[in-house]
């Protein structure tokens, strides 16, 4: 929504660059001085619960903390990026909330081709599209995940890469499923030329819930990489299958899955990308924190059929403006339930310099989403404007106004609302 506070680690260009620094071999980092910022911002709304009846009107005031940190490259590289932030609400609508976006990861090389990962991701992450975000339809998702990486170079073309890796997924709230994952890979590679590649992966992942649920899930695919002066294009297509068992019930499914990542230079000032993603997957996997537009409906079954597709463009302007804009579109069919989701939205944001110390900004964001279990449609608009002043070189202060809008078949889940806010940001290094 226009409001948007949220900060994860792999994340915007720069957190996909350093994740795939910090996942691929060889590892390549390019080390960037700490930043660390401390703020506050309050912001006032006339239905701070987006709720269709019995609006209440309320002030959040938040404190919060950011930063990042990046080692020098060497045997070991690290990388840290993240935000912590405290909300009060001045009538109680909602309890003191505490909240974390970010991550931490971590990288040494062993031996010759010999690497070791870990990696820890924090978000709160919507329960359910049906609501608004707002406290009581978020929760906590925390995911760490270490294991070893090596790479056999058969020949100057041809390497095989083996990966294995533990990992956990957690819940703040205790009615949400957390698990345990152990997955395995194996992936051949060959280089055709010196900007082209292609291979076969094969990976395996084993999931117990704490339901008592296990899940597993094997994936084969062909993968690709491919550079051009300014367009890079990268991806996999294969075949997976997921099969859950609990007790006495057992399911299986299985389809076409795969990725796509091109990135297109067009200029000095401006590029575009697409990327897209079906996996088979589980609501404890990240897939909903690698995709901040796909939302896990909690409600329903734990297996589902996941797809994204989204295509963006950024632009710098010569008169220092800036422009962002994206459209996307995804999918949840849920695999034993009668609920299928849909989602196309558009979101936009510009950046007028108006002077050297002040700036105005405007986003706006439309989705439509559509429900198949009680066939209802819902669209949701934000938008928001404002201004930025650069008080010096390291304080910022900052004011919007904004209004959100849903409307759906279901009354219930219609809201509207107006807020301002204005805040202040510091950078003590």
């Amino acid at each position: 929504m226009a409001d948007s506070r949220k900060l994860n680690s792999c994340k915007g260009l720069r957190g996909r660059i350093l994740c795939f620094a910090l996942t691929s071999v060889p590892v390549i980092v390019i080390a960037a001085p700490p930043e660390i910022y401390v703020g506050f911002d309050a912001r006032a709304s006339d239905n701070i619960a987006e709720t269709a009846d019995d609006k209440q009107s309320d002030i959040e005031n938040r404190a919060f903390l950011r930063g990042s940190y990046q080692t020098d490259p060497g045997r070991c590289v690290a990388s840290i990026d993240g935000q912590i932030s405290y909300s009060v609400y001045a009538d109680s609508t909602f309890d003191p909330e505490t909240r974390f976006d970010g991550g931490a990861l971590g990288r040494c090389e062993l031996a010759t081709g010999l690497y070791w990962s870990a990696e820890n991701q924090i978000s709160d992450v919507e329960r359910s599209s049906r609501f608004g975000n707002t406290p009581d339809n978020r929760t906590r998702k925390n995911i760490f995940r270490t294991g070893p990486d090596y790479r056999w170079r058969l020949s100057p073309r041809d390497s095989i890469q083996f990966s294995s890796r533990y990992e956990n997924t957690e819940f703040s709230d205790p009615e949400d499923i957390d698990s345990n994952r152990v997955t395995g890979s194996i992936a051949w590679n060959h280089l055709f030329s010196s900007d082209f590649s292609a291979g076969l992966s094969t990976a395996i992942s084993e999931a117990e819930l704490d339901t008592d649920a296990d899940i597993r899930t094997q994936t084969v695919s062909v993968t690709f990489n491919k550079r051009w002066a300014t367009t890079s294009l990268s991806g996999s297509l294969g075949v997976s299958e997921i099969e859950t068992e609990q007790g006495s019930f057992k399911q299986k499914s299985d389809g076409l899955v795969g990725d796509l990542n091109l990135t297109r230079v067009l200029d000095s000032s401006a590029s575009v990308y697409v990327r897209a993603s079906r996996e088979l997957t589980d609501q404890t996997s990240d897939f909903d924190i690698r995709f901040d537009d796909f939302t896990f409906e909690r409600q329903e079954s734990i297996t589902l059929e996941a797809t994204i597709v989204e295509t963006g463009l950024n632009k710098t302007f010569s008169n220092g403006d800036s422009m962002v804009l994206a459209a996307y579109a995804n999918r949840s069919d849920y695999l034993d339930s009668a609920e299928q989701e849909d989602r196309i939205g558009l979101r936009a944001g510009y950046t007028r310099r108006l002077s050297p110390s002040v700036s105005a900004v405007a986003n706006a964001r439309y989705d439509y989403l559509t429900f198949e279990s009680d066939q209802s449609d819902d669209q949701v608009t934000g938008l928001d404007i404002g201004l930025n002043y650069q008080a010096s070189r390291r304080l910022e202060l900052r004011g919007r106004i904004g209004r959100n809008e849903r409307t759906s078949d279901n009354a219930t889940q219609e809201y509207e609302e107006n807020w301002v806010l204005v805040g202040i940001e510091y950078r003590l290094r």
